[in-house]
């Protein structure tokens, strides 16, 4: 059984005392996630612009965010599966670091992994359970990930529904 850390309970046998993550924590982790994420897959939309021709080229005065919202606007499908990609992208990566090694990257630079309630990291199918209830919590504007601030036990949606934690290591 997984019980957070109390100073004035005793662990039982068997139990497994583990600190839960604090909100600012994840957050931070979250953060550090997603700006990854989100270079990864410009560069990638960088990469495919310029097979594809949608590239401005070297002599065009276009760059940036301004380049980014033209192409999306007169090609509205770009948008929809640079997001489509950027999903599947956070999905792929998320479910593979909790599996494989109990953490994405943005949690184990804050110190952070996710456990199950026997303290050990998930499995695959429970990892990729998590990961795409998360998907679909950020699709909801984040709202499933808002409820890890206002839980008693600051468990995200996707935390309370894989049966997952995310702790401080001992």
């Amino acid at each position: 059984m997984f019980r957070p850390v109390s100073e004035t309970d005793e662990p039982a046998l068997g139990e497994i005392r583990l600190q839960r993550a604090a909100s600012w924590r994840r957050l931070l982790a979250w953060t550090i996630d997603g700006v990854g994420l989100a270079l990864f897959t410009g560069l990638l939309f960088r990469a495919g612009a310029a097979i594809t021709g949608l590239s401005p080229g070297k002599a065009s005065p276009e760059s940036g965010i301004d380049w980014i919202v033209d192409v999306a606007t007169r090609h509205g499908a770009v948008l929809v599966l640079l997001a489509a990609f950027l999903s599947l992208s956070g999905f792929v990566y998320a479910t593979l670091s909790h599996a494989l090694m109990g953490a994405t990257l943005g949690k184990r630079a804050v110190g952070l992994r996710v456990v199950t309630r026997l303290g050990v990291r998930p499995g695959l199918a429970r990892s990729a359970v998590r990961s795409l209830l998360a998907v679909v919590s950020l699709g909801l504007l984040g709202l499933g990930a808002l409820a890890a601030f206002f839980t008693r036990s600051h468990r995200s949606l996707h935390d309370l529904l894989s049966g997952t934690y995310v702790v401080e290591p001992p």
